[in-house]
């Protein structure tokens, strides 16, 4: 669609706005117009009830049709007409929109009638860009309609003025048409007794007294059989010139009176029949059904309702202040509205002089309706009436607690099913369903008779039993059943998506939420381990030297000791989950190590404390098989020690990561709030000062930024020869930046955001964003590690240059930036502010093969300063995270399990909808 056709339309819609304002506001004049006619005809009318009915649903009828007539014109405007009047409100006598709306696509056209053509349109959509919402709108129609509309706004409100008596009479009657309101009549009737009443088969006096004007016509009373309808009239005998009288005898049944004069008339009063029977109170008793367990129940009826399970037989026993002779129930269930409800009857049974009793099977809720008569055939003045409510059967309740809602998976990992079932009445069944997406359900019935109204199931799902591949989806649900022989008790739980992830995605999952110190933590408890045996071994040897038996004795348990400890953790680390590719080769020399210190452990219960000859040649075996992997060790533990070094600076090349996106994403902010000034609107002012504040942060961050940069170069000078190109390359990095100076433009831009000043914050801002961008554009190494590339060493160990490209990954999601743009936003290593991993949102708990949580020393060196070397290893972390293990802690198995408890609870029902269909 081109700029001319949206153009154009645009137009077309707000004139064709216009125009249906303008025929709604002359609806509403021309439904005045009929209602204020209605009103006055009934002045002098006096319509009853029915008539009344009829001439409003007419009145509805034609205003309606009205109305749409008027809505379908107003709306009718075409494209020309449209051009017509843009050229109108233009002024323009060449009409541009005309002639560009004539314009009509031809199949093939010179290259020159293209160009002209394009250039009409072009102009035609400027000019029509310059009428506004003002000068488009049909003002001058609206004005008109509205002039119209208060004709009879005029006319009401003079009528409400001059005569607010009829016009509140009127006004009810033409709002309430079914309403039993007496038409207006300056008359006022006044009835005694108000509350008139009579004794069955007696008599009774009326008096009217009528004021307020003269009376031009004869008095009269009016009988009404509310039963029937029939309406008498019966004259009545003039007292003085107000009084009127009527005496009404042999009264045996309820009717309405009313006295009128021509057509004013005073309002219905019913008259009581005081020997009528009543009933005066029931007893209600209940027999729910088998199924359901419960013993019948009886109560006396004192409220307007039953309350009956479905399929329960109910018996209602009446009893009345007269002998009674027959009686009925009738029962009208309840239906949607406008349907017609088909009513029941059933028969009373007369028990004793005063009592009756209906008995019938509650299945439907409705409304009941209790008609007695006494032995004349007198029927109750009022029917008994009472709300049956059904207290259906429900579905049982069940909830699977344990999968959550969605979970992520290795295929070896063992899930927890936890789940509960309840009901209101007792469960019959429980099944387990497991499906995997493209097969079938697998149903699996787990308590196959129940009689409780409750049930906890608890069982496990081995996933590497049913031999799923990464990718695929498992869905877990519980169902239940009830004992309702009707089939509709089934009630099911929500649905446990566990989404099975392979080992690398898993590897990545926990690079992302490892830090360098607990990379580098693993590799220095390995190391101290084995140093701790070896010191332990020289002690040992030293004592049997001195022919020191007590020193021996404790010597050789402290050997054993720091042995047994370094075997227990060098065959975990052995057995552990390696997540870095250099972690493998850790893993690999742990097991030998592992084997080398068993070795010692038999060795060193044939050491004697005496000093038996012969012992320090055993000892000396001992320290020899510890070292027989100290160059692969050592090798091990350069390149870890390089990578930790390399990784350092890495980090900073993340911060800086994200320093950028955020000041991407401020200008980008910036951006959008001046191009919403351009348009008019200005509701957005108010979050300048805040994203001034923020873009102060980042600013304050890039300072940060320098000092710790240069610090950790610092630090890492001399240390690691190839480290070099990476060095220089950050510290020239550090240099430009000092040289760019987007500091300064970010402090202009938070100035002028305080301020107010929209278009210089933002200009300020995308320069500092330019500045910062220029500068990872050189191809260097420092830049390129910033957008993602993991530089590259001449090392001769490949797993050294994949590690560091894995920790370059992590680090990246570990600082994610504030942009929606980056490419470094990913999953957040320290709780759920991370985005995602490969996809994978932050908030899905995962389940994998457990890994040790290795926690750095706090004596062992800082992150940041640059001068630490390592410090004693502490034997144990004091704190795990769900789905990790401490160094001391035993392995239950090949993968770990979830635990429902370690899932937090927002995340167990409101986690993202990551891979729901």
């Amino acid at each position: 669609m081109s700029d001319f056709t949206r153009q154009l339309r645009r137009v077309r819609l707000h004139i064709s706005a216009g125009h249906l304002l303008a025929a709604l506001i002359a609806l509403l004049a021309f439904a005045l117009l009929l209602w204020l006619a209605f009103g006055l005809v009934d002045v002098f009318a006096g319509f009853e009830s029915a008539s009344r009915g009829k001439i409003t649903l007419a009145l509805l009828t034609c205003t309606a049709i009205c109305g749409l007539i008027a809505c379908y014109r107003a709306i009718r405007v075409s494209r020309h007409d449209a051009a017509v009047s843009a050229d109108t409100l233009l002024g323009n006598p060449r009409q541009p929109i005309s002639a560009a709306f004539s314009l009509a696509p031809a199949q093939s056209q010179s290259p020159l009638a293209e160009i002209l053509t394009h250039r009409t349109l072009e102009a035609a959509s400027a000019s029509l860009k310059q009428l506004s919402l003002g000068k488009i709108f049909p003002w001058p129609l609206i004005r008109k309609t509205i002039l119209i509309l208060a004709l009879p706004l005029s006319a009401l409100a003079i009528l409400r003025l001059s005569s607010p008596a009829a016009f509140t009479t009127v006004s009810s009657r033409l709002l309430h048409p079914a309403a039993d309101i007496p038409p207006y009549s300056p008359l006022v009737f006044k009835v005694e007794p108000a509350n008139p009443s009579a004794v069955y088969g007696g008599e009774l006096q009326l008096t009217a007294v009528i004021t307020g004007g003269a009376l031009d016509h004869p008095v009269e009373y009016l009988i009404r059989r509310p039963r029937s309808g029939e309406i008498l009239r019966l004259p009545a005998f003039r007292e003085s010139a107000t009084r009127f009288s009527r005496r009404l005898n042999s009264l045996t049944e309820t009717v309405d009176i009313a006295v009128t004069c021509g057509k004013a008339r005073s309002h219905w009063l019913p008259v009581e029949i005081l020997l009528e029977p009543k009933i005066l109170s029931g007893v209600v008793k209940l027999t729910p059904p088998a199924y359901t367990g419960l013993a019948a129940s009886s109560f006396p009826l004192d409220t307007n309702e039953i309350a009956a399970v479905e399929g329960s037989a109910v018996l209602l026993e009446i009893t009345s202040n007269r002998p009674l002779s027959n009686g009925v129930l009738t029962f009208t269930p309840a239906t949607a509205p406008g349907v017609t409800a088909i009513s029941e009857t059933i028969p009373a049974t007369v028990s004793a002089t005063h009592q009756t009793s209906f008995v019938w099977t509650a299945s439907r809720p409705g409304r009941i309706s209790v008609n007695v008569s006494d032995l004349r055939g007198t029927p109750a003045p009022q029917p008994l009436d009472l709300a049956l409510r059904i207290l259906p059967d429900r579905a049982p309740l069940v909830d699977l607690a344990s999968p959550p809602r969605q979970l992520l998976a290795t295929p070896k990992s063992v899930i927890p099913i936890v789940g509960t079932a309840e009901d209101d009445f007792s469960l019959a069944r429980l099944q387990f369903v497991r499906t995997l997406s493209g097969f079938r359900d697998r149903v699996r019935v787990v308590a196959p008779e129940l009689r409780d109204k409750s049930y906890a199931f608890n069982d496990k799902l081995d996933l590497h039993d049913l031999g799923l591949e990464a990718g695929q989806i498992v869905e877990l649900m519980l169902e239940a059943s009830d004992h309702n022989p009707s089939l509709l008790g089934h009630g099911s739980s929500g649905i446990s998506r566990i989404k099975i992830i392979s080992e690398d995605q898993y590897a990545e999952y926990i690079r992302a939420k490892t830090t360098i110190s607990q990379f580098s933590a693993r590799f220095d408890a390995a190391r101290e381990a084995m140093n701790q045996a070896s010191e332990e071994l020289e002690k040992l040897r030293d004592a049997l030297e001195k022919k020191d038996a007590a020193a021996a004795a404790k010597a050789l348990a402290d050997a054993r000791e720091a042995h047994q400890q370094g075997k227990e953790l060098l065959e975990k680390i052995a057995d552990d989950f390696p997540a870095f590719d250099l972690e493998k080769k850790l893993k690999d020399l742990a097991a030998e190590q592992a084997q080398a210190l068993q070795q010692n452990l038999d060795g060193l219960g044939n050491i004697d404390p005496a000093g038996r000859d012969g012992q320090r040649a055993a000892i000396e075996e001992m320290l020899k098989r510890l070292g027989e992997q100290q160059k692969q060790a050592e090798q091990i533990d350069d390149n870890a020690a390089f990578v930790r070094e390399v990784a350092r600076i890495l980090e900073m090349a993340a911060k800086f990561r994200q320093i950028y996106e955020t000041q991407v994403s401020i200008a980008k902010r910036f951006k959008t709030i001046v191009e919403e000034f351009r348009m008019g609107e200005n509701q957005n002012r108010r979050l300048l000062p805040s994203l001034a504040d923020t873009q102060q942060k980042n600013r304050s961050a890039l300072d940060d930024f320098k000092v710790e940069l240069k610090s950790r170069l610092e630090g890492a000078a001399g240390k690691e020869p190839l480290l070099g190109p990476l060095a220089d390359s950050a510290a020239q990095f550090l240099a430009d930046l000092e040289a760019a100076q987007p500091e300064s433009l970010m402090d202009v831009a938070a100035a002028h955001g305080r301020a107010g000043e929209a278009n210089a914050a933002f200009t300020n801002a995308d320069l500092a964003r330019e500045l910062l961008e220029r500068l990872l554009s050189k191809p260097e190494p420092f830049p390129e590690a910033v957008m993602g590339k993991a530089p590259k060493f001449e090392v001769p160990e490949l797993d050294v240059n994949d590690t560091i490209e894995q920790m370059l990954k992590a680090l990246l999601g570990q600082n994610p930036g504030d942009g929606a743009n980056g490419q470094g936003a990913g999953m957040g290593g320290n709780g759920p502010q991370g985005a995602a991993m490969d996809g994978f949102p932050m908030d899905l708990p995962v389940v994998g093969p457990d890994r040790l949580d290795f926690e750095p020393n706090a004596n062992s060196a800082t992150e940041g300063n640059g001068n630490g070397t390592g410090g004693t290893i502490a034997p144990l972390p004091e704190t795990a995270e769900a789905g990790s293990l401490k160094p001391t802690e035993t392995r239950q198995g090949k993968s770990s399990t979830l635990s429902p408890e370690s899932i937090p609870e927002p995340y167990r029902e409101a986690v993202k909808r990551f891979f729901t269909p």
